[in-house]
């Protein structure tokens, strides 16, 4: 039963495959207008299986390279399916200038409001109060406002035109500066601050928490089902794309919705794997991913995008508007108060999904130029 079960394991890498064989065949000539919803469904579930599956055996990598590299490993998995959907979507010619900030917003709207408020929630309901290693909370949260306010917030603040955009000299150094700091920051959660990002329960500094035992058997298996998952989700990143912007402007629905699609599948394996953990009493370890996967996504994403800009000559507004701003400024503030104490309730969870609530909002909140409409500024 267990060698069938390990086999049923590869399914939907074969589905996967198997669908990007028969788009090859039978795609030619097919344009995002003709797209369906149900096109977009299958897609979207076949993708979310393929990235669930390498979820999976990277947490089998983890296990067998212990910590922090294991959630490193589960991050930056995340990290490629999500450049690989948003270099799709710009790729295709569809989509609009705004894709990788509006996938990048909803990732950390979804992150810090949804997922954190949830596992704070469900946590705290099983389990009462609960805690973690301050240091680690500190030093994700200060990366994340300063990346935020650089890359999200700051380009609405300059005027060399209208909009969200930056100069050619600000997106080279934005890049520069955004994958040398997170460089620098991945060196050290590996090196000397490692115990920042490890398990300490308050009151019990004299006994040390217990290290996960390694697993036998090779790590190999597991990093090769890794890869290949990962190159099939590359893969339909394409079709995905263009079927979804299709979708999108047929049934008149905001672009930004686009944005949560894929956050949606970057984030649904990591999401479950977070409530999990603090459902099990380990919420270092689901504050390890979360707001791992919230730097990353700024960190990373940020100098692939603008790289992929420069490379094909797109133009790309990372800019969050004032409404934006404002919900990711008292989001950020919030995460301040209520992981800023080493000690979490169920209380704060239901503050975080508050939070969240207010972003569905503002996503149907627009003007109706931008339902459905041309690509540009909207009408007053």
């Amino acid at each position: 039963m267990s060698r069938f079960a390990s086999l049923l394991g590869y399914l939907p890498i074969a589905v996967g495959v198997g669908t990007i064989a028969v788009r090859a065949v039978l795609g030619h000539g097919h344009s995002p207008g003709d797209a369906s919803l149900t096109e977009l469904g299958f897609l979207f579930v076949v993708i979310l299986a393929c990235a669930s599956t390498a979820s999976a055996a990277a947490d089998r990598v983890a296990e067998r390279l212990g910590e922090p590299y294991g959630t490193l490993v589960l991050t930056l998995s995340a990290i490629v399916i999500e450049v690989a959907m948003v270099a799709a979507v710009m790729l295709s010619g569809q989509g609009e200038d705004t894709v990788a900030r509006d996938t990048m917003f909803a990732t950390l709207m979804i992150i810090l409001n949804l997922l954190v408020g949830v596992s704070l929630l469900v946590g705290g309901l099983r389990r009462g109060e609960q805690t973690f290693n301050l240091q680690s909370s500190s030093s994700y949260l200060g990366l994340i406002i300063a990346f935020a306010t650089v890359a999200l917030v700051l380009p609405r603040a300059t005027d060399y035109e209208v909009g969200g955009f930056m100069t050619r000299r600000m997106e080279v150094l934005v890049a520069l500066l955004t994958l040398a700091v997170y460089g620098t920051f991945l060196a050290l959660q590996a090196s000397s601050y490692r115990s920042f990002f490890a398990h300490e329960r308050v009151g019990d500094h004299s006994v040390p928490a217990p290290a996960r035992l390694p697993h036998a058997g090779p790590v190999w298996p597991h990093a090769a089902t890794l890869l290949a998952a990962l190159v099939v989700v590359v893969l339909l990143a394409e079709s995905l794309g263009g079927t979804m912007v299709g979708v999108l402007d047929a049934h008149g629905l905001p672009s930004a919705i686009s944005g949560v699609l894929v956050a949606c599948l970057i984030l649904g394996p990591e999401g479950v794997a977070a409530v999990k953990a603090a459902r099990s009493d380990s919420m270092q370890r689901t504050m390890n991913i979360l707001l791992g996967s919230a730097l990353s996504t700024i960190g990373l994403t940020v100098p692939a995008v603008l790289a992929l800009s420069m490379i094909v000559g797109q133009r790309v507004e990372l800019g969050l508007d004032s409404s934006e701003i404002c919900l990711l400024a008292g989001t950020l503030l919030v995460c301040v108060l209520n992981l800023g104490q080493g000690r979490t309730n169920p209380m704060q969870g239901i503050v975080h999904l508050v939070f969240f609530v207010g972003y569905l909002v503002l996503i149907f909140d627009v003007h109706p130029g931008e339902v459905g409409g041309p690509v540009g500024p909207s009408t007053p």
